[in-house]
């Protein structure tokens, strides 16, 4: 998937911080860990995993009203992938991008839509033939002033609760 449409950042983590944070990137992705990188998509989904998770505990501690929507941290890849689109759509929403603009930029991308994600299909099905984006797509995940919908945030749960499928032998990952 493009990086385009996300704001980059260049943490510099401790040993013991590094430690911990490729702790919890082996639960999702095994092979990333072990090769002992420190970039990519597998570390920028974790650090979105903890912060959600960090964010949702804050929230809870606090007696006035929260600043944002807190979400369900993204604990399966197809959660994750949901969770990343949303990301992108709030950047893009921030940055004064139309709802048009959002959804031609997700369709140019190829990114899979709420729908696909949601079927019980496979992710290689939805990646090798995308369902196109519409402006419908765009309001399943975020509300006019750009906050996460109920929608989302129950599609969230759903794909969180769903078991994995194995990749069977050979099979390419869609990342």
């Amino acid at each position: 998937m493009t990086k385009k449409h996300l704001i980059p950042v260049y943490p510099e983590l401790g040993a013991d911080s590094l430690r911990k944070l490729t702790m919890i990137a082996s639960q999702h992705y095994p092979g990333w860990a072990k090769e002992e990188k420190r970039s990519g998509e597998p570390l920028n989904m974790t650090m979105s995993y903890c912060i959600e998770v960090a964010y949702n505990l804050l929230e809870k501690s606090r007696t006035t009203l929260p600043l944002y929507d807190a979400l369900p941290p993204p604990k399966t890849v197809k959660a994750q992938i949901l969770y990343d689109i949303y990301q992108r759509v709030t950047t893009l929403k921030g940055n004064g991008s139309s709802t048009a603009q959002m959804v031609l930029y997700l369709n140019q991308a190829q990114f899979p839509t709420p729908d696909d994600l949601f079927a019980d299909k496979p992710l290689t099905a939805a990646a090798r033939k995308p369902s196109r984006w519409d402006n419908r797509d765009i309001d399943t995940i975020i509300t006019r002033d750009g906050q996460p919908t109920d929608l989302l945030r129950e599609h969230l749960q759903a794909l969180n609760k769903r078991g994995q499928r194995k990749r069977a032998p050979g099979a390419k990952s869609v990342r």
